[in-house]
């Protein structure tokens, strides 16, 4: 039947009274207090718990620092050696073309130095060939004096040839006649070099002298006139 307890289910249940809030309760027991920890071993628990370096750590990493700034400063010097190997060497081959340079510019001196020396004592062979010629063949200065004269224009009747006093008496000796019946008038002349004459018709010259002569094969080999060549 419903809402009827049983006699079993009743023995679960325990009488109430009153002086069940007058029952003391037991007190609890505190707990003695305990003794400080000491610095060392809190300082390696802080180490330990928040990770931060020991001794071992600290000298490891002095001694990784120490490593790789040795090698970079290895790496610098290393650096800063070769380039200033390369600067030196390049220096060097710059200095070693200039010295080369100079060389061959000396050498080509040299070389134009002996040629223009060489030319001169040829041409002071050659004048004193010409020297020794005239003097010992005067008559070498003939076919100069026809080929002058020949040169002038045409009609002109009165030549004045002007020649050194030496080769004037030798010359009218050899061609005089010839020169007279042409109008050809000789003139002593002493400003004339031996081997030499100068012709004169009207406003029309030709210069033969020596040192014209002179000048114009010096000329002709690109060389400048020397004060001994005036006078051969």
């Amino acid at each position: 039947m419903a809402g009827v307890i049983s006699k079993e289910d009743l023995a679960a249940y325990r009488r109430w009274s009153v002086d069940s809030f007058d029952r003391k309760l037991p007190t609890p027991k505190q707990a003695s207090p305990s003794a400080p920890e000491k610095p060392e071993a809190v300082e390696a628990e802080l180490v330990t718990t928040m990770g931060l370096p020991t001794v071992d750590d600290i000298q490891q990493i002095n001694e990784t620092a120490r490593a790789e700034g040795y090698q970079a400063g290895f790496e610098e010097g290393r650096q800063a050696g070769e380039a200033t190997l390369s600067n030196t060497i390049t220096s060097e081959l710059e200095r070693f073309s200039t010295l080369i340079g100079n060389l061959q510019v000396s050498l080509a001196h040299m070389d134009q130095t002996i040629a223009e020396q060489v030319l001169d004592l040829a041409l002071e062979v050659a004048s004193q060939v010409i020297r020794s010629t005239i003097a010992v063949r005067n008559e070498a200065l003939l076919p100069v004096i026809r080929e002058a004269i020949a040169a002038l224009p045409l009609h002109h009747s009165h030549v004045l040839l002007h020649l050194n006093p030496l080769d004037a008496s030798v010359v009218r000796e050899q061609i005089g006649d010839q020169l007279a019946q042409t109008g050809t008038q000789i003139i002593d002349d002493t400003e004339i070099a031996t081997g030499g004459c100068l012709i004169k018709a009207g406003t029309s010259e030709i210069d033969a002298t020596i040192e014209t002569r002179w000048k114009r094969v010096l000329d002709a080999i690109g060389s400048e006139p020397r004060e001994w060549l005036s006078s051969p």
